[in-house]
């Protein structure tokens, strides 16, 4: 009630009086981080002027206990965010009102008014409000930079102008690290502006022109910089002479003919003025820069020697002289040797030493490397000679040698082939069907190529031998093929490479093996005991054939069993055999087996029917066989099994005759046996084909093997046999069968 009626009585006295007033701006502009100022003067009736009174500023369009900015006399009643920002500048009883806030923020900006209290009822509010606007901190630092000269002091000043003297910036200098320095600090005012300054004094170097230098001022929550680039005068200094020729800190080398450019540059500030000369005279010059070439367009020896480039500037003087020679690439490189040499070899015997000189003509000398193989041997460099040195020469030295010279402004090379002379050695053979080194593997039929081949120099002399017979020969080449258009059997065995020269001899065997399809073995055929029946299929390939007996119910190899039948097998080298046992017992089986015998050439069957009746163990077989696809052999003959019961006389008559007749076929059958050994066939006679005569049909008693009764013939019992027919037909065929029907139980013969 005391603040209204307060308020009441400033409204009536400013309409009753004019000695109420204030002075203040209508806006105020602030930047963040930074501190405003309000400037302020109020009046008051003079009988108040020995009055106390309090001073509070509101951040606000109304009297709000809650943004109060400022309070003269309660401080504990200013707003929080407030506290220890805002102070007045000047004195209340002398009338001003001014009021400074620090460390201004965005909050901060808005309506503020001020307001006086002498009393419960003398206290005014001046109207109207100052709007304090806030905008970001933009304001830099400046940097007035002094004249740099390397070596000498200089005092660099950096400012900083502000309108509020509230919290004071400080300084802070980045400088290139090596430069000493000092500083000072000070702060001026120019009516409402305050202008702090930092002072730096330093001494530049000439290491220091183009760095730059930087001003930082920085307030409690924002700060601003100012960066400016030293220019640091100093004498010419660091001259260089540079060219796209080879250079170095006295010459310059330019080949013959060509043209030159020769480049002077020097630092300095300023720019210094360039001249060039040559044996006392000014080539040419250009001022206000620091490079200038010197262009020669086709260098002659006339223009060898000393060259100068001078440098000046205002504060002092450089030069620099260059020595200009004339050079060429290598050329006329030439080798040479105390052994016999030509353009292209040189000739050394094993075990001797040799010596090969290779020189170049250059300038500047050049560097000279031998080098064999990728494989750098010696090397020399500064010298147009260099020698190859071999104290003992061998085989594995011989091959291209090659000698490079070079310098920095071409290269040349040549080669010379160093030749051993020496034995045949290292005699190898190949083939494209080699198994192994010293095995040739072909399939019957086929062709083969045999490369024998040796290290020897001068080239030997090759032959291929086989069986003591030359095959072929060639002279002067180390190389021989051994070329078989259809390899036959009768090609089988070693053969022998000799290779020879003028200083010795080498020879290497190669055993040639030649595959074939399987063949079905003499050794095939059946036989059986009191209890049991075993027909054998035998066939001989290269390489060893698979072997399986084909049953209506069953396959077997190797070693396998399925009810009465026990199959069996061995591999002996380029021989198979298996056998196949039917096993006797009760009843009576009949069976149609095969044996088949294949590898990676082909395969051949070979077919067997067996008939067993039980009881008395009476057994009738018939046996029939296939070789291969292209030829066959057809038993049309059979096998008439006879189970006739008669004394011993009459059981060695016929025991007598049927020895008779099967002597006779043995004798025929191994003397076709022996002439196919031998690689040969007889006219009419062959395996499996007709011989143009007929049928031939020859008896085999299988079961001489074992007789009823313990395996031998004794007096007054009976004898059981078979006989065996056998019809032969051509290749066309493809099956031959061997029949052998059940006898019956009569006494006929």
């Amino acid at each position: 009630m005391i603040r209204k009626s307060c308020f009441l009585l400033a409204l009536l006295q400013a309409v009753v009086s004019d000695e109420w007033g204030a002075n203040t701006p209508r806006d105020v502009w602030a930047q963040m981080g930074l501190c405003a100022r309000i400037p302020c003067r109020y009046t008051y009736p003079s009988h108040l002027a020995n009055e106390p009174r309090t001073g509070i500023w509101y951040n606000s369009e109304k009297m709000d206990d809650r943004h109060i900015a400022f309070h003269s006399l309660h401080h504990s009643q200013v707003s929080t965010r407030f506290h220890g920002r805002t102070r007045l500048t000047g004195d209340l009883k002398s009338g001003d009102c001014s009021l400074v806030i620090d460390n201004i923020s965005q909050q901060d900006e808005g309506p503020h008014f001020f307001r006086v209290e002498f009393d419960n009822k003398n206290c005014y509010n001046y109207f109207p409000v100052t709007w304090l606007h806030v905008s970001e901190f933009t304001d830099k630092p400046s940097i007035f930079p002094a004249e740099m000269v390397a070596g000498k002091p200089v005092k660099i000043r950096c400012s900083f102008n502000t309108i509020c003297n509230g919290t004071a910036p400080t300084f802070t200098w980045v400088i290139p690290t090596d430069v000493p320095r000092s500083g000072s600090s000070s702060v001026t005012q120019r009516g409402d502006t305050l202008t702090y300054t930092s002072v730096l004094t330093l001494t530049p170097k000439l290491n220091h022109h183009g760095q730059t230098l930087t001003c930082r001022v920085r307030y409690p929550s924002v700060s601003s910089a100012e960066t400016v680039t030293l220019t640091v005068r100093y004498a010419p200094q660091n001259l260089l002479i540079a060219s796209p020729d080879k250079v170095n800190n006295s010459w310059v080398s330019v080949r013959e003919g060509n043209s030159a450019a020769i480049l002077c540059s020097v630092q300095s500030f300023p720019a210094s003025i360039l001249t060039w000369r040559h044996l006392g005279d000014t080539l040419n010059t250009t001022s206000s820069t620091n490079k200038l070439w010197l262009e020669v367009p086709r260098v002659t020896s006339q223009l060898a020697g000393v060259y100068q480039c001078v440098a000046e500037n205002g504060h002092g003087r450089v030069e620099r002289n260059i020595t200009l020679s004339v050079e060429y690439a290598p050329r006329n490189l030439s080798i040479a040797s105390a052994d016999k040499v030509n353009n292209s070899w040189v000739s050394v015997r094993e075990r001797n030493s040799a010596a090969i000189l290779c020189s170049v003509q250059s300038f500047p000398a050049s560097i000279l490397t031998w080098r064999h193989l990728g494989v750098t041997l010696n090397t020399t460099s500064s010298s147009n000679e260099l020698w190859l040195e071999v104290p003992r020469v061998t085989s594995q030295l011989a091959g291209v040698y090659q000698c490079v010279a070079e310098n920095e402004h071409g290269r040349a090379e040549r080669t010379i082939t160093l030749t051993v002379e020496h034995a045949p050695r290292n005699l190898s053979i190949t083939s494209p069907d080699m198994v192994d080194n010293s095995w040739v593997s072909v399939k019957e039929g086929d062709s083969t190529m045999i490369l024998c081949s040796v290290q020897s120099f001068p080239a030997s002399n090759l032959t291929w031998r086989h069986l003591g017979v030359t095959l072929n020969a060639t002279s002067s080449s180390n190389e021989l093929w051994l070329e078989v258009p259809r390899v036959t059997p009768q090609l089988s065995g070693v053969h022998q490479c000799v290779a020879e020269n003028g200083h010795g001899r080498a020879e290497r065997n190669v055993t040639i093996t030649v595959e074939h399809k399987p063949v079905i073995s003499p050794e095939s055929g059946c036989t059986r005991t009191s209890q049991d029946i075993t027909c054998v299929c035998a066939a001989r390939s290269n390489p060893p054939g698979e072997l399986t007996w084909h049953l209506p119910v069953a396959n077997l190899s190797r070693n396998q069993t399925h009810g009465r039948f026990q199959a069996w097998q061995v591999v002996d080298g380029q021989l198979v055999t298996g056998s196949l046992t039917l096993r006797g017992g009760e009843g009576e089986e009949e069976a149609t087996a095969s044996c088949t015998v294949r590898n990676r050439h082909g395969e051949v069957t070979f077919k067997v029917y067996l008939w067993v009746r039980g009881g008395g163990f009476s057994v009738w077989m018939a046996v029939s066989f296939s070789i291969g696809v292209t030829l066959a052999i057809e038993v049309a003959g059979f096998f008439v099994y006879k189970y006739i019961r008669k004394r011993e006389t009459v059981t060695k008559e016929r025991g007598s005759e049927m020895r008779d007749a099967t002597g006779s076929c043995r004798a025929r059958s191994a003397a076709r046996q022996d002439t196919e050994s031998r690689g040969k066939t007889p006219p009419g006679v062959g395996a499996g084909q007709d011989d143009g005569e007929g049928e031939e049909q020859c008896p085999v008693y299988a079961n001489l093997r074992e007789l009823s009764g313990g395996g031998a013939v004794h007096g007054g019992e009976t004898v059981e046999y078979t006989e065996l027919h056998f019809h032969q037909r051509g290749e066309g065929g493809t099956e031959s069968s061997l029949g052998i029907p059940p006898s019956s139980n009569s006494d006929s013969q």
